[in-house]
């Protein structure tokens, strides 16, 4: 069972998308920013400068003449920090006054709305990257206005720059706010599949996958396995109790029987063996379960034929089911009938299933049982069904109908220590399966489905 079937369903993802769609904004400010800074709007601002120039000069010139405008070039020129270069020149084509020695050439780049882009060299060998324009006045003389961009050049770099490194950071940001939700959902999965997979199978030796110690996520799947350490060990000693019980009392209970069997016929002799023999059941069939979960012997696996050890099981029980005139319907869909497995252990567990079948079933009840094959999580594997049409249990129940001991009230009248079920968890434990039960399985209005999964493999 995933904790979070859909990314859209996790809190993490859709926090990690909600703070991507706000980086993205910026990232949309930012490009507009630059869209600007192409479009050259600080250039717009030079040429601006320079119109404004030209048209303070136009006008000196009407009002004060030529020799007005050579004295403002002179004063202009003068001036500390001025970022303009000008060249003034008659209709002969000679220098008359400005700081630019040199005309431009006639195939100077052109821009846009007649200026002009020039480098410009001083004495120091230093070139500067100048926005001109070029007016002509009545008289014939021609007049250069320039203005050195470098600065707005470096401006609009380093606005270009910081725009594209943001744009980058904030993307970078983005897929990672994405890859974290995704890490985090898919961490919560695997510590749910795994936690379900424990749960189901009760395989308290198995823990959480922990691949790094460096998140949050991994501290608390670390102190979960804790958690599962202590209830391991809480669990075992439980069961060693119970087996050391019944370890140390068989003895004596067999004492007890051999006794009892020289006493003299009579009903305090049957009560008495009936007894002894339930106790002696009891306890056997603890130390079987105590031997298979604590072993975990396969020295005993071989290839059998599984309808050939059904087939066993349900001669055994022909007799019985004859005598409560119970209909027993027989399916077996197996390509291939042979699975690796303990034949005995098997043969206890197809029993001890058909057993509770028949025992908690009404007279003239109905039994289906059926053996086949099916996929599950990708590997092939062979189901027994047992169905019957008896007063069934709670679905509250099912994860109890495994446990030592227990018994549905409605069952207390019915012969049985509650241990059936528990030896057969412990059986497809063994073999790698699983067990699950369902309720009314044959649309009746009462019944129980018992159904186990054994994986086939060599």
């Amino acid at each position: 069972m995933r904790a979070i079937s859909a990314f859209r369903k996790s809190s993490s993802f859709t926090l990690s998308i909600l703070f991507t769609s706000l980086l993205m904004m910026g990232v949309v400010f930012i490009t507009y920013f630059l869209i600007i800074s192409n479009d050259d709007l600080l250039i717009r601002e030079s040429e601006a400068a320079i119109n404004s120039d030209i048209r303070g000069f136009n006008s000196l010139y009407r009002a004060a003449g030529s020799k007005a405008v050579e004295k403002a070039l002179n004063d202009r020129i003068a001036e500390n920090g001025n970022d303009f270069f000008y060249h003034l020149k008659n209709n002969q084509d000679k220098f008359i006054a400005g700081n630019m020695l040199f005309w431009p050439n006639d195939d100077a780049q052109s821009i846009k709305n007649g200026m002009l882009s020039l480098k410009i060299g001083d004495t120091a060998s230093k070139e500067y990257d100048v926005m001109a324009k070029i007016m002509v006045f009545t008289n014939g003389q021609q007049l250069l206005i320039g203005r050195n961009i470098d600065d707005i050049e470096i401006v609009q770099w380093v606005g270009r720059t910081f725009g594209w490194v943001m744009i980058l950071i904030l993307c970078l940001i983005s897929a990672t706010s994405i890859w974290v939700a995704y890490y985090v959902v898919n961490r919560i999965n695997i510590i749910s599949d795994k936690a379900d997979d424990i749960i189901s199978t009760g395989k308290l030796t198995e823990r959480l996958p922990v691949d790094s110690n460096w998140d949050d996520l991994s501290k608390l799947t670390i102190a979960l396995n804790k958690m599962l350490d202590q209830f391991e060990y809480s669990i075992e000693g439980i069961k060693s109790v119970s087996d050391n019980i019944a370890h140390d009392l068989r003895t004596p209970l067999a004492r007890l029987k051999t006794h009892i069997e020289v006493m003299p016929e009579g009903d305090d002799k049957f009560a008495l063996r009936k007894e002894s023999d339930n106790l002696l059941s009891i306890f056997n069939s603890l130390l079987r379960i105590a031997d298979i979960e604590s072993e975990r012997k396969t020295s005993a696996f071989a290839q059998h034929n599984l309808e050939q050890i059904l087939e066993d099981v349900i001669d055994l029980y022909l007799p019985i089911i004859e005598n409560s005139k119970i209909h027993l319907e027989l399916t077996v869909n197996l390509k291939k009938a042979d699975l690796y497995c303990d034949k005995d252990l098997i043969f206890q567990a197809f029993a001890n299933v058909l057993d509770n079948a028949i025992k908690f079933n009404s007279e003239g009840g109905n039994i289906v049982v059926i053996l086949d094959e099916e996929a599950i999580a990708q590997q092939k594997q062979v189901v027994f069904r047992v169905f019957d049409s008896g007063p069934g249990v709670t679905q509250q129940a099912f994860e109890k109908l495994t446990q030592r001991f227990y018994r549905e009230d409605n069952s207390r009248s019915k012969s049985g220590n509650g241990l059936g079920l528990a030896l057969v968890l412990a059986i497809v434990n063994l073999h790698g399966g699983i067990i699950r039960f369902i309720d009314n399985p044959l649309a009746k209005s009462s019944g129980l489905g018992c159904e186990i999964a054994l994986p086939k493999r060599q």
